[in-house]
């Protein structure tokens, strides 16, 4: 009697033991212990011939017997919030696994996720576990698959739109950006309103500056006032470019960089007698100089420059050209050869820099 009561007590405490580890692990062990069916449920629901699979964290064991290539297993999510479920089979390669998110009422297959995805979230209610042996049906086939819970979240939540909260933000960011070029126009102000109310004038000063200009380059040499072209080049300013190209025409030679932009009119019939403007960008040209150049190496020489500037054989010597700035010279050049190069050259920021047109001027006119 004594032994059968010993007996008991070491079942009970082992019982107890095992309990405890089960609660422990937060893991249950299940065993197949009948066949799994191979197709879902109909409308009378799972029956007693299913095995049903809590939603917590189990481990089940599996076979599939000689010719038995699917094996469904139910799950019962509890939780009236959505539950997701995280699964796997380890240990066996020649077994898939999938699990089914069923609808509750026609029991059709609304979502699956295979191994691949590793994870699904389930609504309340019961859905299907399926494993599947790939080849090998002529023997036996042990599986084992994992059950995780991650835990419920409520997916039914009703969505607030909070766009509203980001409008003083939005509001604050334009205005922060768009001040920089407000406060910019406010200090041009009176620039911008001169530019504006005084462009028809300015167009009509340099038209008659300009066409004053041509009569003098067209008329003889002997009867040219230098004075007075002098003074009509030195009116000309960076604003008056469009309005060269309009009352002389298309020049022969246009040529720009980043640091500068060259032009060149022919302005009289005949010989080599031209119009060069000059403008430079946002870098101050120094020690800046003209030189007309023969490709074939004929002599060629500058006869007279205007305004006056130092000058000798093919050079001439521009000085300083300050950022911003357009400069206009008329020269006149003699020689034998065909045609002409024009290089202009000088130090910007400390290093020599030559721009050089690619195209070449023609010394007789076409």
């Amino acid at each position: 009697m004594m032994g059968r009561h010993l007996a008991i007590s070491i079942a009970i405490f082992a019982m107890i033991s095992l309990t405890r580890g089960a609660v422990a692990d937060s893991e249950f062990l299940i065993e197949e212990d009948l066949d799994a069916p191979e197709t879902i449920w109909g409308s009378e629901g799972v029956g007693g011939n299913w095995i049903i699979l809590p939603e917590n964290n189990s481990t089940i064991l599996g076979t599939f017997e000689l010719n038995d290539s699917v094996d469904l297993y139910a799950i019962d999510i509890s939780s009236s919030n959505w539950t997701t479920i995280r699964f796997s089979v380890s240990g066996n390669e020649s077994v898939s696994i999938s699990i089914q998110r069923l609808n509750q009422s026609t029991w059709s297959i609304e979502e699956y996720a295979n191994e691949d995805m590793g994870e699904i979230s389930l609504d309340q209610g019961f859905h299907a576990i399926r494993l599947e042996r790939l080849g090998n049906y002529e023997e036996e086939v042990d599986y084992r698959f994992i059950i995780r819970n991650m835990g419920n979240f409520d997916e039914s939540g009703e969505y607030v739109n909070l766009a509203w909260m980001f409008a003083p933000f939005y509001v604050f960011a334009g205005l922060f950006l768009i001040l920089p070029m407000l406060v910019v126009i406010w200090w041009n102000r009176e620039k911008i309103l001169a530019s504006s109310f005084g462009s028809s004038e300015l167009k009509e000063s340099e038209i008659q500056v300009l066409t004053l200009l041509r009569e003098r380059f067209s008329a003889d040499r002997g009867s040219v006032d230098f004075e007075e072209i002098n003074e009509a080049l030195s009116t000309l300013g960076r604003d008056s470019w469009n309005a060269i190209s309009e009352e002389f025409g298309k020049p022969e030679i246009r040529h720009f960089t980043e640091n500068i932009d060259i032009s060149l009119w022919r302005v009289q019939g005949g010989s080599g007698s031209f119009l060069i403007g000059i403008k430079t960008d946002r870098s101050k040209w120094e020690m800046a100089a003209i030189r007309i150049n023969t490709p074939l190496g004929e002599p060629i020489k500058i006869d007279s420059v205007v305004p006056e500037m130092m000058f000798q054989d093919d050079e001439i010597y521009l000085g300083n050209l300050e950022e911003e700035t357009t400069t206009f010279v008329r020269l006149e050049v003699f020689g034998k050869a065909p045609e002409a190069e024009i290089h202009i050259s000088g130090i910007v920021e400390g290093s020599p820099i030559a721009a050089v047109p690619a195209k070449t001027i023609a010394m007789e006119e076409e």
